[in-house]
C-alpha cells in the first residue's frame, strides 16, 4: 500500500511539473484608441494610458477587421510565444467608435455661386488622396486629420501659374451627413456628403 501511495504521490508530482513548465495563455481584453496601423500590426493606447503592440498577423478579417487611426476598439488578443519572443495576437477587435476619419471619407458638396444648377467640393479617398468635384482651377491633391484640424493639400491653377499650398481648416462640424469647415474664425465651407 505503500508502494502505490508513493506512486500515486510520485505521478502527480511528475504530472504538475510537467503542466507547469507549458505557460497557458489567458485571453485579455484591451480598451482604448488606435494611435497606429498597418497591414499586420496595430498600436493601441490603453484607456489606463499604456501604449500595446497588437500583432494582427494571420487573423480571420471576419473577427479582427480592419480599423482607422483614432477608431475607439475593445481587442480580446492573447500572448503568443514563437522562436522564444512573447507577444500579443489579437482574436478579436470590435470598433466601439468610429474616428472622424471613418466619417470625413468620401465626396462633400455644396452649391456652386457661379452656377446654382451646379456644386463643388472635393472626395476625401481612404489611401488620403483628395480630387475635386466642378473645379477646374483648384485641384485637390492629398488630405490628413489633426485633432479636429483637416488639412487639405492643393494646386491652385490659372493665370499662366500653378500654385501649390496646404489649407489648415478647423472642423466646425462633422457628421454623417454634413462637414462645416472654418478658417480664421470664418466659415468657408458648409458641406453636404455627396451621395
Amino acid at each position: 500500500m505503500k508502494k502505490l501511495f508513493f506512486f500515486s504521490m510520485c505521478s502527480i508530482l511528475l504530472l504538475g511539473s510537467i503542466v507547469s513548465c507549458h505557460k497557458v495563455s489567458h485571453a485579455q481584453v484591451l480598451y482604448g484608441i488606435v494611435y497606429d496601423a498597418s497591414m499586420n500590426n496595430i498600436v493601441v493606447i490603453t484607456d489606463l494610458g499604456d501604449t500595446v503592440n497588437v500583432s494582427t498577423m494571420d487573423t480571420d478579417p471576419q473577427k479582427v477587421p480592419g480599423v482607422l487611426l483614432l477608431d475607439s476598439v475593445r481587442v480580446t488578443c492573447k500572448n503568443e510565444n514563437v522562436d522564444g519572443n512573447e507577444y500579443l495576437k489579437a482574436e478579436e477587435l470590435l470598433i466601439t467608435a468610429h474616428s472622424p476619419y471613418y466619417y470625413i471619407q468620401g465626396s462633400w458638396t455644396e452649391p456652386n455661386p457661379i452656377n446654382s444648377e451646379e456644386v463643388q467640393g472635393f472626395t476625401l479617398s481612404q489611401d488620403g488622396t483628395a480630387t475635386s468635384i466642378n473645379m477646374a482651377t483648384l485641384v485637390m491633391k492629398s488630405w490628413n486629420l489633426e485633432d479636429k484640424t483637416l488639412l487639405l493639400q492643393y494646386q491652385s491653377i490659372g493665370n499662366d501659374q500653378t500654385i501649390t499650398g496646404t489649407d489648415t481648416l478647423d472642423i466646425v462640424k462633422l457628421d454623417a451627413d454634413s462637414l462645416i469647415l472654418s478658417q480664421n474664425g470664418y466659415t468657408v465651407w458648409s458641406l453636404g456628403r455627396q451621395e
